[in-house]
């Protein structure tokens, strides 16, 4: 398996990450970021990587009608749910790669990108197409998640469940979705890239309620997490699902649980 494959969602994976994950995880950034949107003057939107359209509904809801709203991704499984969710309610929904975006130069005045920066084989790639999109003065808001050792959910699921029994290759592709947690980097990649003004803000949120069995289900047993562990060793498969929800349970409650979220979001100006 490609490294760059621990976290791709295609096919039933990808109703798993909506019905799963959406909820807790994407839900409360997307209302956030939204909630963040300056709609002076703006006249079009781009959202690159809006996966299953968590985030998408929430911009849409922040825009004015008049607004056109792009929501893109590379799967197109994605993009089937986030169509079928939102019935295309003023938003053009495209398949596209986001460091090829097919889109005209100076074309938007906003661009989000929530949580899928970190995907990117070349994220510098990616900046560079973001800004060459945006028109002059146009800006960037970019959600990326932290440290799993500053989530205490993810750090038991990623650092103590899983790693131990991967202590013979190279790990990286785990930490993919977390690999964009630092400040000072964080800053200099989008000044770098050609962005004025930059700012990244650290943002705690709680994640959204749901239930132990739930949150296993969807970050372990039908994530790629879990499809992971099955190649690797089999017979290690069910006792991480039982620890898990132990420890989720224990640590987090057994009903309505919720737990901690750190995210970092960067912005930047063309």
């Amino acid at each position: 398996m490609e490294n760059k494959e621990a976290f791709k969602f295609t096919g039933q994976d990808a109703e798993n990450y909506d019905r799963y994950l959406g909820p807790i995880l994407f839900e409360p950034y997307g209302r956030y970021l939204a909630s963040k949107i300056d709609t002076e003057n703006i006249k079009s939107v781009l959202e690159i990587a809006c996966g299953t359209g968590r985030v998408t509904r929430h911009i849409r809801e922040a825009l004015p009608r008049h607004i056109k709203l792009y929501a893109t991704d590379i799967s197109n499984d994605m993009l089937n749910v986030a169509r079928r969710e939102l019935d295309n309610d003023g938003i053009d929904f495209n398949m596209e790669d986001a460091q090829n975006l097919s889109f005209a130069d100076n074309s938007f005045d906003l661009v989000i990108c929530q949580f899928g920066m970190m995907f990117l084989p070349d994220q510098k790639k990616g900046l560079t197409e973001i800004l060459r999109v945006l028109k002059p003065g146009g800006k960037l808001m970019c959600f990326t998640w932290g440290d799993t050792l500053n989530m205490p959910l993810f750090k038991l699921l990623v650092n103590d469940l899983v790693l131990p029994h991967f202590d013979d290759e190279d790990t990286t592709r785990f930490f993919v979705p977390f690999s964009l947690h630092d400040p000072a980097a964080l800053e200099d990649m989008i000044t770098s890239a050609g962005f004025k003004n930059t700012e990244v803000s650290r943002v705690e949120l709680r994640s959204g309620r749901s239930s132990p069995k739930n949150i296993v289900t969807g970050l372990f047993t039908k994530h790629r997490l879990g499809k992971e562990i099955m190649l690797k060793n089999p017979s290690v498969f069910e006792p991480i699902v039982q620890k898990f929800e132990e420890e989720i349970t224990t640590r987090f409650g057994a009903i309505n649980t919720e737990f901690d979220l750190v995210a970092f979001l960067t912005s930047g100006e063309k």
